[in-house]
C-alpha cells in the first residue's frame, strides 16, 4: 500500500510544477490569485512533509486548509484540488479516520475517471490507492471489482507482464473466496451456453477495444459494464 501512495506523492509534486492559475474557478485577480496559489503550495508542502516524516496528525490541518483553498481557486476537478484531496486522505487513513479517507479516495478516483478516462496514469494511481485502502480494511467485496478493473486497464496500457498487472493479479488471486458447498452449484439446464467462446478473466466484464495510452479525448473510456461494477460498491 505504501509504495503506490509514495508514487502518488511524487506525481503530485510533478503536477505542482505544471499547475497554472489560468484554469482557476474563482475570478482571476492578478497578484491576489497568485499570492493565494503560493499559499496553497506552502500548505501542500507542509502536509506532504508531515506525512513523509511520519507525523500524520501534524499534516491534517494544512491538508484540510489546502483542499478548501484549492476547491475555491481551481474547482473540485482540477488536479491541484485532487492532490490536496489525496494528501488529506493519506493523513486521515494514517490516524484511523477511515470513513472520511475513503470518501476522499473515491472523490479523486471518480474525478479522474470522469475527466480523463480509465487508462490515464492519474486515474490508475488513484485506483490503486483505493484498492489498497479496501484491501487493508479487508473489504474484499469493494476491492474485487476495482482490482479487476485496474487489471484490465494495466494490461491495455502496460501489458500483461508488467509489474503493475502482475501485482493486481496477485491481489485478485489472494483474495479470500467464500466456501463452496453443493448447494452453490447450478441445477442442470440452468447455465446458458454462449456461442463463440468465453473471454479473458476481467475482460469478460470490461471489454477493451484497440489499445489506447493517450490522454484527454484520446483515452479509452470505461465500458458500461465496468462503470456498473464500480457503482455497485458506492454507498
Amino acid at each position: 500500500m505504501g509504495v503506490g501512495k509514495r508514487v502518488w506523492m511524487v506525481r503530485g509534486a510533478l503536477l505542482l510544477c505544471i499547475a497554472s492559475p489560468a484554469h482557476a474557478q474563482a475570478p482571476y485577480v492578478p497578484d491576489v490569485t497568485e499570492a493565494r496559489e503560493k499559499e496553497w503550495r506552502k500548505l501542500v508542502a507542509a502536509s506532504q512533509a508531515a506525512y513523509a516524516s511520519g507525523k500524520a496528525t501534524d499534516g491534517i490541518d494544512p491538508a484540510r486548509k489546502g483542499l478548501a483553498l484549492a476547491d475555491e481557486l481551481f474547482g473540485p476537478d482540477d488536479p491541484r484540488s485532487l492532490i490536496s484531496a489525496n494528501d488529506l486522505a493519506l493523513q486521515l487513513e494514517s490516524i484511523g479516520q477511515f470513513r472520511e479517507a475513503e470518501s476522499l479516495y473515491r472523490r479523486v478516483f471518480d474525478s479522474y475517471l470522469r475527466t480523463r478516462g480509465g487508462d490515464d496514469p492519474n486515474t490508475q494511481l488513484a485506483l490503486e490507492n483505493l484498492v489498497d485502502f479496501y484491501m487493508a480494511r479487508k473489504r474484499y467485496d469493494a476491492a474485487e471489482p476495482l482490482a479487476g478493473y485496474a487489471l484490465a486497464s494495466f494490461r491495455r496500457t502496460t501489458g500483461s507482464g508488467s509489474a503493475r498487472s502482475q501485482r493486481m493479479e496477485r491481489i485478485l488471486a489472494d483474495m479470500p473466496r467464500p466456501a463452496v458447498t453443493t448447494d452453490s452449484f447450478p441445477s442442470a439446464g440452468s447455465v446458458e451456453i454462449v456461442a463463440g467462446g468465453g473471454a479473458n478473466e476481467q475482460d469478460h466484464a470490461i471489454k477493451s477495444s484497440d489499445q489506447s495510452t493517450g490522454q484527454g479525448n484520446d483515452v479509452e473510456k470505461p465500458s458500461p459494464a465496468a462503470a456498473t461494477a464500480i457503482d455497485q460498491i458506492r454507498p
